[in-house]
């Protein structure tokens, strides 16, 4: 048999499938372009295969299905020429090129990194190749190891103190503690009245004007009560006021710097809706494609040459007045950028929104415009505005002295905001700017609205990445995956956008504050952070860093397993109307896997309880079917609550084991069996017959037209 002909000299090897397929455009024959599809070894889920005794080695192992993969490219590698690791410019990405090395025992590859997957970036980095960064791979190895013993050695103490299944993560449980504490501070939040009073008033062209009161005395006030404000009118009564000031002042606003990855998160969440985690799946295809930078960025920084493009751009498609004398360059915040080498942009500006659209549908399209924008728009002139503010005050009522405030902002030029838009609309200030220091101005009537303080809003996906990075906890790359994490456990609910602990979520955070203070610290997580990236500049040592996170947690296992009693754990606080059924004693509200329940405070000693889910009164009866009796016995069926939802079941249980699913009050049109609720195979809800699989009919949703997000 003939020996087949290789083509190529080099082998490239990248992580991704969508990743090759672009930079194969852009390499000729002389290189064969392939995906790892991910990584390749990572530690086994069975166990927590890190070898504490010997330096703290993770044992990793070939993942499942990736054994091929490996064959495959040990066979593509060539007998002369290179091989080039190609994987992201990250620790992640460095750590799946060291495993790609030695799983295929290559002896000198050449490391090569690239922040855009265009055709210049790519030939630029194979004729510029470097070597693995051996400290970024030791601050990964540092974090994936830290993680593991860290996930696993708490998890087994969760699943003795609380119950099996339960689990805890170094930086999910930090980020699950600040959602509980949101709720916290709303469950004690006490709402106070207050008042919003005004007054309208006539100028001299019998423009009428609302002021709206800001001080006494000096001093900001505010109307506390209906009583307060009745007060307050009989006293101004009906006096006209004097305008004491009129400030006029042009404001700039400059543009802002463009997006990393946490802002573009905080960004779509707050403009389209998007979770982390679908923003980043969103830009790591728009990248994979060569259509955007690395989306992985905490820094502002953009090349010059890319600066150059916008600047042109800017000229001529909006004129010059829109562009600056000179090139506006942006500071980074964050003081260890080090996995970041651009901001994410473009690759090419003359990309539309309209061709992503066509390529990829209107979610990507609608991420490519937000970092299209926010990339053009950081180039451009600042906008200018004249704030105006007016001041008045009652001529007949001298002491105590009341102010009143009106004014608003009049857009003089819109700068970056032609491109990036939003802001404030412009407002007509013509009848305000006529009015002078001293004018009179005639009174009309008095407004007034009775208000209540609000609790602090729960925190969004927005807003709890923007924290997370303010507090230095996770990195970039780490924020979808904390977020999706929680919530796949079931610690944190949405409702909304809004993010909100389950019980669960606050027995697991009450848990480990008591006992691992420590661990679920802000500023000690960001430590840590910190000193992973030490690592990652070579300025720390791999095991003095594991002896310094590990030796303590074992000490805080051990205590915590000798002192905390698992009944105590799952109570979430007092029943204080409730008396137990069995003593007449108090009663505690506490978890179980199905939900919260009433049980008797002194138990083991006393096992007292009652059910705690609402019972029939929270039962939706015009939706709901609900059984007379048992079909069985006769007894009478009692609403539950179980591993997957609510159910009936017979009260005579564990006599008669009789239990019936939530079944509709609607009637199936080919059986005449109660209709019920199912989840499919991927989790969606639909109505089907309760009487399958003897009847296999399925209710038809409606079909309602709506845009992609």
């Amino acid at each position: 048999m003939a020996k087949k002909t290789v083509k190529y000299n080099n082998l490239l090897i990248v992580e991704s499938p969508a990743k090759a397929k672009t930079i194969n455009k852009y390499l000729g024959d002389e290189y064969k372009v392939m995906a790892t599809v991910g990584h390749i070894i990572d530690l086994p889920k069975s166990s927590i295969a890190v070898d504490i005794e010997n330096g703290y080695e993770p044992q990793f192992v070939t993942i499942h299905g990736k054994g091929k993969v490996i064959k495959d490219l040990k066979k593509a590698v060539p007998d002369s020429g290179s091989v080039y690791l190609a994987m992201d410019p990250d620790r992640e990405g460095e750590a799946i090129a060291w495993h790609v090395r030695n799983s295929l025992k290559l002896k000198d590859p050449k490391r090569v990194t690239f922040n855009e997957i265009t055709k210049d970036a790519v030939l630029d980095a194979v004729k510029n190749p470097g070597k693995i960064d051996e400290n970024l791979v030791e601050a990964q190895k540092a974090r994936r190891v830290l993680d593991r013993l860290v996930g696993y050695k708490l998890s087994e103490l969760i699943w003795k103190k609380i119950w099996y299944g339960l689990s805890a993560g170094r930086v999910q449980s930090v980020a699950l503690r600040l959602i509980v504490e949101k709720e916290e501070e709303r469950d004690q939040f006490k709402s106070e009245e207050f008042w919003d009073f005004s007054v309208v008033v006539k100028d001299s062209q019998d423009n009428e004007l609302v002021a709206k009161l800001k001080s006494r005395d000096g001093k900001k006030y505010i109307p506390t009560d209906s009583k307060e404000v009745e007060e307050l009118e009989k006293l101004l009564g009906d006096s006209d006021y004097e305008v004491i000031s009129v400030e006029e002042k042009e404001v700039n606003r400059h543009p802002y710097p463009p997006l990393t990855t946490s802002k573009m998160q905080q960004s779509a969440n707050i403009a389209f809706g998007f979770t982390s985690k679908r923003t980043m799946s969103l830009a790591q295809v728009l990248y994979q494609a060569g259509y955007i930078t690395y989306m992985r960025t905490d820094s502002t920084n953009m090349s010059e040459k890319a600066i150059k493009e916008i600047r042109t751009l800017v000229k001529e498609k909006y004129g010059d007045k829109y562009l600056p004398e000179k090139e506006i360059h942006y500071k980074t915040k964050s003081k260890n950028a080090q996995e970041a080498h651009e901001a994410i942009r473009p690759s090419d500006f003359s990309v539309t929104k309209d061709q992503i659209q066509k390529e990829f549908g209107s979610a990507h399209a609608k991420l490519y415009d937000l970092i299209w924008r926010r990339a053009v728009s950081c180039q451009m002139s600042s906008k200018k505005a004249k704030v105006l503010s007016v001041k008045i005050s009652p001529k007949d009522v001298k002491e105590p002295e009341y102010v009143f405030s009106l004014g608003g902002e009049m857009i003089l030029f819109d700068g970056f905001r032609k491109v990036l838009g939003g802001g404030k609309a412009q407002e007509d200030l013509a009848e305000i700017s006529q009015i002078k220091e001293g004018d009179e101005l005639k009174k009309v009537k008095f407004e007034k609205e009775q208000k209540f303080t609000q609790p602090p809003a729960r925190y969004t996906e927005a807003s709890l990445v923007k924290t997370l990075e303010k507090l230095g906890i996770g990195r970039p790359s780490t924020y979808a995956t904390i977020i999706s994490t929680i919530q796949s456990r079931g610690y944190v609910d949405r409702d909304g956008k809004s993010l909100l602990p389950t019980d669960v979520g606050r027995i697991v955070t009450n848990f480990l504050r008591d006992n691992f203070n420590r661990l679920v610290d802000y500023k000690y997580t960001a430590k840590v952070e910190d000193e992973l990236d030490d690592i990652s500049m070579g300025t720390v040592e791999y095991i003095p860093f594991m002896d310094s996170q590990y030796k303590p947690l074992v000490e805080e296992i051990s205590k915590a397993d000798k002192d905390v009693n698992k009944e105590d754990v799952v109570i979430l606080g007092e029943a204080k109307d409730e008396k137990c059924p069995e003593c007449g004693g108090k009663m505690v509200v506490r978890v179980g896997r199905y939900g919260k329940f009433l049980s008797c405070a002194k138990f083991p000693e006393c096992k007292g309880m009652k059910d705690l889910s609402g019972g029939e009164e929270s039962l939706d009866l015009d939706k709901y079917f609900k059984p007379e009796k048992c079909p069985k016995c006769g007894s009478k069926m009692i609403l539950k609550n179980g591993k997957y939802g609510q159910f009936w079941a017979c009260e005579k249980y564990p006599d008669c084991k009789t239990t019936m699913p939530m079944l509709l009050n609607e009637k199936c049109p080919e059986c005449g069996n109660q209709l019920v609720e199912r989840k499919g195979r991927w989790g969606k809800t639909f109505i089907g017959c309760s009487g399958y699989p003897d009847c296999k009919y399925i209710k038809k949703e409606k079909k309602e037209k709506k845009e992609e997000e």
